[in-house]
């Protein structure tokens, strides 16, 4: 058998290969990216070169908050520097503020990624809640791995004082190989009759190996150092105010390449950009001082690692038909790899930026490590003395006459040993204890920075001095609650509610194809795989993240019970012409306790369980779903139907026998129901105002509240007084 012809090597596709949104509308329609860095005569062109040097001069200005920003980045790494005082054997580094943050991040983390796994809420354009796009965006929140992007994101917060996310959106396509079973090929003198009456044995078919390309696309969320952001001018409050904004980007030679070769860059191929880059220009010396490189663009190298310094800047220019929104990428002072038009259809910058705390007058804020990093210096000190105090003051100081004791050389500290000396002018001495006092002063430090950051005993995993009874305790979990809610809601607030504005509109502008994601729908509908089309433009969608909110909070639950027992309580007449449903109540204290995945078998809404064919479902569980036996089905009729399809089948997943146990329980159901006598109307129903009757035994009256546990509760229960919830006020 011949080999297939061997592709030519400019002809063969690769692998696997990534585009980004600069490339993705061009590679969908055909055409070339528009380049207005091919044009030096060009308006573009000219007005990006005289915006370079203002950029420079704010990574410039920005020195002095990179030298801190290293400064809090050794803090929190615990790494020790040349701001340590003492210098003397004891090298050791008290990490009190990577402490802090940590634990301040794992509980912000909590609020705004409750277990029950629902981050979205949204309102369409008709009022009711659009549960496709909600599902759309929490299958982005787990295959983009948002979690972890905002874990260090809260980090970095914490210790440069400014979120930052870059939003993109990528699309990759691999080329996968799998086996496949296919019959054999008959000629047509093997067939013998009718084709459809011939069957290949089982054991003649032949496994094939096939290759199929496989697209995987969605938004990309990236964390960036607050470094290498850039706000011109420095004073606005916004990014999409700025004249222009620069960050900057370490491009690999393969990653040059590949901005080469979707015409982002243009004048220079990737190897020839990259040996340019790394000579000196304009007289510049060959060795860079560490001061400057922080501000230019061009080659680095770190190590073993070399990469070329691209400036990326965000503004508007002249492209022929007024201001546009675009992105200049600069390789130094005079070279301008790219000129494109901004690749977002909505003219957003690809960048989600905030400070923890608004400064007036500055884009960027200041860092919690700021008002303790002297506190973490002087900790360190007082450590390191205590500690080399205690191995002096560990071992004795013998003090001898020499003149009186001319073998002291053979004085050593041995089992059995024989000093050769008088002890009348042999004395011993101790070295003063300094780590006795350095022990309480290195905790008093911890306890101030603990304070200064938000961060009590309880968040560090440690029970609080002195005996606290139970409203103590639930006063102070409530008030180190408050302090972590507040610090993610303004996370909600500036960076993850633009984020899902950023994801839908990604979505709505690049994605082509369908899309098949979970849809958990309303209570008591069971959650299902659905096909999301594209989006379409023209309607408007407002999102909102909603992690603090669906936070289980099992006190709120309670005066949510106590008062449903008193709208039940009240007469239909003092209602003032309104009426009582609480089926919503039910809805959301299901949801909020089990989570969405189990409310549904738990509420069971009749409304969303609809009459199908018995051959319908026979065709759904022959594919592996199963059907729900609906009160109105002919049991009868559909336990002959699934009898046959059973036989037919075989049925391997077991799901006819469930379903076909599933009628002949409803069918017995109902059978009793018909035979049953009625029962006589109960006295004392629930709900009753006035407390007329006894009541229902095990229901509580209209308007009780929750009572104190009894002691016959389960083993581990909740006390009360710790069910504390920042909303609820004290006691």
């Amino acid at each position: 058998m011949a080999r297939a012809k061997k592709p030519k090597k400019e002809d063969k596709k690769p692998a696997v290969e990534t585009i980004d949104a600069r490339a993705i509308d061009a590679e969908r329609t055909g055409e070339e990216i528009e380049n207005w860095a091919e044009h030096p005569d060009s308006d573009a062109y000219t007005d990006a070169a005289k915006l370079y040097p203002k950029l420079s001069k704010c990574y410039e200005n920005k020195q002095e908050q990179m030298d801190r920003c290293e400064e809090y980045w050794s803090i929190f790494n615990a790494q020790p520097d040349e701001n340590q005082q003492y210098s003397g054997n004891s090298q050791c580094y008290i990490p009190a503020v990577r402490n802090a943050i940590k634990a301040r991040v794992k509980r912000t983390l909590a609020q705004l990624f409750p277990v029950n796994h629902k981050h979205v809420g949204a309102t369409g354009p008709d009022g009711n809640i659009p549960f496709q796009q909600i599902s759309l965006l929490e299958h982005y929140i787990r295959s983009a791995g948002v979690k972890e992007a905002v874990r260090a994101d809260l980090i970095a917060g914490d210790v440069t004082g400014q979120w930052n996310l870059y939003v993109d959106w990528s699309k990759t396509q691999r080329r996968v190989r799998e086996l496949i079973r296919k019959p054999p090929i008959l000629e047509d003198h093997e067939l013998g009759g009718e084709v459809e009456d011939v069957a290949a044995p089982d054991e003649d078919w032949d496994w094939e190996s096939e290759e199929k390309d496989v697209t995987t696309e969605g938004p990309d969320i990236v964390p960036f150092a607050t470094e290498d952001l850039a706000v011109y001018p420095p004073t606005c409050s916004s990014v999409e105010k700025a004249t222009a904004t620069c960050i900057r980007l370490r491009l690999d030679i393969d990653a040059v390449q590949q901005f080469v070769d979707e015409g982002v860059f243009v004048g220079h191929g990737a190897k020839e950009l990259v040996d340019t880059l790394a000579k000196p220009s304009g007289g510049r010396e060959k060795y860079v001082p560490p001061k400057r490189r922080t501000a230019d663009a061009g080659i680095r190298t770190e190590g073993t690692y070399k990469y070329a310094l691209i400036y990326e800047a965000h503004t508007n220019l002249d492209l022929g038909n007024g201001k546009e929104p675009c992105f200049v990428y600069y390789a130094g002072e005079n070279v301008i790899l790219g000129i494109i038009r901004n690749p977002f259809w909505s003219g957003k910058r690809p960048i989600i930026s905030a400070p923890i705390e608004r400064i007036t007058g500055s884009f960027f804020g200041v860092s919690n490590v700021e008002p303790v990093k002297f506190l973490q210096w002087n900790l360190n000190d007082y450590w390191n003395m205590g500690q080399d105090s205690a191995q002096y003051s560990l071992l004795p100081i013998t003090m001898v006459d020499p003149l009186s004791s001319p073998n002291y050389q053979s004085m050593v500290v041995g089992l059995a040993a024989v000093w050769l000396t008088d002890p009348n002018k042999t004395k011993f001495a101790n070295f003063p204890a300094i780590y006795k006092d350095a022990i309480p002063l290195c905790e008093n430090l911890k306890q101030q920075i603990n304070e200064s950051m938000d961060v009590n005993d309880s968040m560090m995993g440690k029970a609080p001095a002195g005996r606290k009874n139970q409203a103590q305790m639930a006063a102070m979990a409530q008030a180190q609650e408050s302090n972590i809610i507040d610090n993610a809601k303004r996370y909600e607030e500036v960076i993850l509610n633009p984020l899902l504005e950023w994801m839908f509109e990604l979505d709505r502008q690049f994605r082509t194809q369908e899309l098949t994601v979970e849809v958990l729908g309303e209570i008591g509908a069971r959650a299902n795989l659905q096909v999301i089309p594209v989006q379409a433009f023209g309607e408007r969608y407002f999102f909102r993240w909603c992690g603090t909110s669906y936070q289980q909070n099992m006190q709120r639950m309670q005066q949510m019970i106590a008062w449903m027992n008193v709208l039940r309580g009240i007469p239909p007449q003092q209602l003032d012409g309104r009426r009582l449903n609480i089926g919503p109540i039910l809805e959301y204290g299901t949801e909020q306790i089990f989570g969405p995945e189990v409310a549904p078998r738990i509420l069971i809404d009749e409304r969303n369980m609809f009459h199908l064919d018995p051959e319908d479902e026979n065709l759904m569980m022959h594919n592996g779903l199963q059907a729900e036996v609906h009160q109105a089905d002919d049991d009868r009729a559909h336990l002959a139907s699934h009898l046959r399809a059973a036989q037919l089948t075989g049925d391997q997943a077991g799901l006819f026998r469930a379903h076909i146990q599933q009628h002949q329980q409803a069918m017995k159901a109902k059978l009793e129901a018909q035979m049953a006598p009625k029962q006589p109307q109960q006295r004392g129903l629930q709900g009753l105002p006035g407390g007329a009757g006894p009541g229902v035994a095990g229901t509580p009256r209209p308007g009780a509240q929750p009572g104190t546990p009894r002691p016959q509760g389960p083993p581990g229960m909740i006390h009360p007084d710790q069910l504390a919830s920042p909303t609820a006020g004290p006691r």
